[in-house]
């Protein structure tokens, strides 16, 4: 057995010699003490229990996904397409006919015409026909030497009335506005195979 061995056991009987003395002098201290009530210890109180605040929910709402309108279709309003305005004939007729409107006309009495021959090709008198408008005025001419008329009517049913010269000398004239259309013949009184038409229009 080595020293240190011997060390050892020595150590651990005199460290187990002293806890003894120490037990029984603290059982002799307890006996020569009167006992002091041992209070109870406190049971320990339950802290509160604080209650969790209840979370609110949230309730995330969800974004409304936009649903796109649908569009109405738009109707497109067709173009207007301009249209040509036709003449107005009408109007353009009524134009000529202002424009080619005959207010006045001239006849000769020719010479010669106091004796038969002059019918046989209409020239006793010239022109043997004229046509006129509403409110023109004819001018008859005596150009012959013997004197004539110019008197409305025919040979064969005499004067209706509408206009007569009476007697119209070498050299002068006679004038007749016609203010109604219509057909006018007329005739030499004095020479009954003269004769003539007036056409107003």
């Amino acid at each position: 057995m080595t020293a240190a061995d011997k060390f050892g056991i020595a150590f651990s009987i005199g460290f187990t010699v002293a806890l003894i003395v120490i037990a029984l002098s603290l059982g002799a201290a307890d006996k020569s003490a009167p006992a002091t009530p041992v209070a109870p210890a406190p049971m320990p109180v339950p802290a509160p229990v604080e209650e969790a605040p209840e979370e609110e929910m949230i309730v995330e709402e969800a974004p409304m996904e936009e649903i796109p309108e649908e569009e109405a279709p738009i109707e497109e309003t067709p173009e207007e397409v301009p249209t040509e305005e036709e003449p107005v004939m009408e109007e353009e007729h009524t134009e000529e006919e202002h424009s080619e409107m005959v207010m006045s006309a001239d006849v000769s009495i020719p010479e010669g015409t106091s004796t038969p021959g002059c019918e046989a090709d209409n020239a006793c008198y010239i022109e043997s026909e004229v046509t006129v408008s509403v409110g023109a005025t004819v001018t008859w001419t005596n150009d012959d030497t013997a004197a004539h008329t110019v008197t409305s009517g025919t040979p064969t049913d005499g004067p209706d009335g509408v206009f007569d010269s009476s007697i119209v000398m070498s050299g002068a004239t006679f004038e007749h506005t016609f203010e109604e259309a219509g057909d006018y013949d007329y005739f030499c009184i004095v020479h009954p195979w003269m004769t003539g038409k007036v056409i107003v229009e």
